[in-house]
């Protein structure tokens, strides 16, 4: 084989590698962390931090009951919950009362998670929720995660209707993007107030029918239970009577 047919066969590797992975992240439902604040209580103490979330679904399928369980690790809090715990376990050993009562693991995890259900996501389409997680700790949140998915269905055809209801078909369709990297500015489409309320009515009024859901679900097993309790309870209402 002669120097130019390698190097064709070089630049044919090339570009199929670039192809294959244009194709991988067009087939994505990239996300971004944006706006993140962090609040304070009347004491000035961080409490929680307030942060909006962006979604972009660059698949062909509809990306719809979906769930998400993102979580961030804290490793310099890790370090010094494992150091202790190993403290502890030398000192037990050794007989020694001096234990610590309290410890790092006594306010602080290991990680850092916000569960997030998204709205119904049509391919191309993109979508922004705002959300809260309940930590001081703002400044993971602009790091990676780890992304699991707790629930997720794909409707590839509407027209046909074939979807998917596997999870693992959602496994690694969703991809992270983080501050550092060019897509967090390039990628993502501007959102006019307007798209941005509504996106906003569309997440409170999914909350409101979960909530309702919920409570009409609650309130039906209450009643089942009255009407059982009085059937089996001789003098009450309905109950049996001697």
């Amino acid at each position: 084989m002669n120097m130019k047919n390698k190097l064709y066969i070089g630049c044919f590797t090339l570009a199929l590698a670039a192809y294959s992975g244009i194709a991988s992240a067009n087939d994505a439902v990239l996300f971004k962390i944006h706006d993140i604040t962090p609040v304070k209580n009347a004491d000035g103490v961080v409490v929680s931090c307030d942060l909006g979330a962006t979604f972009y679904n660059r698949s062909k399928s509809e990306v719809y009951n979906t769930a998400l369980k993102l979580e961030w690790a804290d490793e310099v809090v890790a370090d010094a919950i494992n150091q202790e715990e190993r403290n502890a376990k030398e000192a037990k050993r050794m007989n020694r009362r001096n234990i610590p009562r309290y410890n790092t693991a006594t306010y602080n995890s290991r990680n850092v998670s916000l569960n997030l259900r998204l709205p119904t996501i049509k391919p191309y389409q993109q979508v922004t929720l705002k959300s809260k997680v309940n930590t001081d700790r703002c400044f993971l949140l602009f790091n990676d995660m780890d992304i699991e998915v707790t629930s997720c269905n794909l409707l590839a055809d509407k027209a046909d209707n074939k979807s998917s209801s596997a999870k693992d078909a959602c496994k690694n369709l969703f991809r992270f993007i983080g501050p550092k990297s060019p897509e967090y500015h390039m990628e993502f489409k501007a959102v006019s107030e307007e798209e941005q309320k509504t996106q906003e009515d569309m997440q409170m009024d999914a909350q409101k029918k979960e909530i309702e859901k919920v409570y009409g679900d609650t309130v039906s097993s209450i009643s089942a239970f009255s009407k059982r309790l009085a059937n089996s309870m001789p003098g009450m209402d309905g109950g049996p009577k001697e």
